[in-house]
């Protein structure tokens, strides 16, 4: 699938243009909208998800078991960063835009950001995100209210990028019902609370280690772990 892409590497500014490739000689098209109602967009694993996933396999496996399982590696990280990112998205807000897609259904898909509304069960407050839309050009006028992006210098300037910012793009082929599958940039906003992989197994061995009673609720989350105390 489209994960097995190539992925684009690019500097901010850059004369190569992954936005103006994703459209695929006119098929594609991409828009960005600063306010999405979060119940719009359809995920598939909340948070209560997590926490039943780490309670059975903990209690199946034993604590070292669990994480001693590479295959639990990324969900066990998210579990460190959904930590991080609730409180801190209380703090100062989503910074970046999510890059969803239209295919025709009720509800938008999702192709990145799906643990920000993870994060956002626990914050009722929030009720919009900010994201970037990618569909066919047979759905277009279905976003004639909302901002068109037409180049990588737009996108990026939606961002809030600055010179020298780097940013992946993974796009999709002409054929599939929307243009780009996966972004991502490096932010000195985000980088506080997006530790590495191995940071957040080895933090939260630690920290199961010194409370092995622990039973994950999304309620859990809601209190800020001092992870570094675990590292």
């Amino acid at each position: 699938m489209y994960w097995n892409n190539t992925n684009i590497e690019i500097v901010y500014p850059s004369d190569r243009d992954p936005v103006q490739e994703s459209f695929h000689n006119g098929r594609h098209c991409l828009f960005y909208n600063p306010a999405i109602d979060k119940n719009q967009i359809r995920y598939s694993q909340s948070l209560q998800d997590i926490c039943d996933w780490a309670n059975y396999s903990i209690a199946n496996r034993g604590i070292t078991g669990f994480i001693k399982e590479q295959k639990n590696w990324y969900d066990i990280a998210n579990i460190v960063k959904l930590n991080m990112w609730i409180d801190d998205i209380q703090k100062q807000g989503i910074i970046k835009p999510m890059m969803l897609y239209y295919d025709g259904k009720e509800k938008y898909g999702i192709n990145n950001g799906e643990s920000r509304l993870r994060a956002l069960e626990r914050i009722p407050a929030i009720t919009t995100i900010q994201g970037f839309i990618s569909t066919t050009v047979e759905y277009a006028n279905n976003f004639n209210n909302i901002t068109p992006v037409t180049s990588f210098a737009q996108f990026a300037e939606i961002c809030q990028a600055v010179i020298g910012q780097e940013f992946l793009f993974t796009l999709t082929e002409p054929d599939a019902p929307y243009g780009i599958y996966w972004y991502e940039y490096n932010s000195c906003w985000t980088a506080p609370v997006t530790p590495g992989e191995t940071y957040c197994v080895r933090a939260l061995y630690a920290y199961l280690n010194k409370y092995p009673t622990t039973k994950f609720t999304p309620e859990w989350f809601d209190h800020l772990i001092i992870w570094s105390d675990y590292n």
